[in-house]
């Protein structure tokens, strides 16, 4: 899966957090699991989109929330990016 997909299916899986009466910080081993993917190949995406300012992560790479940059991303290519 390239990249851009990749740091989509994140952001929408930490969107999707947020709609949580109380959203909590996702763990990693959450995402990874629900991506299908190893966790190391997604702390590769994770860094980059620690870098690119879309999501606010742990210096370990365990812990992660999605920005107000994130959310624009993904309202950007038409998926779901509401605060509601």
């Amino acid at each position: 899966m390239s990249l851009k997909k990749n740091k989509l299916q994140v952001l929408a899986i930490l969107s999707a957090n947020l709609k949580k009466t109380q959203p909590q910080l996702v763990p990693s081993s959450v995402i990874a699991e629900e991506m299908n993917m190893r966790l190391r190949e997604l702390q590769h995406v994770l860094k980059s989109m620690e870098g690119g300012g879309e999501i606010e992560t742990d210096l370990d790479l365990q812990y992660n929330l999605i920005t107000r940059k994130g959310l624009h991303f993904l309202g950007e290519h038409g998926l779901d990016a509401s605060l509601t």
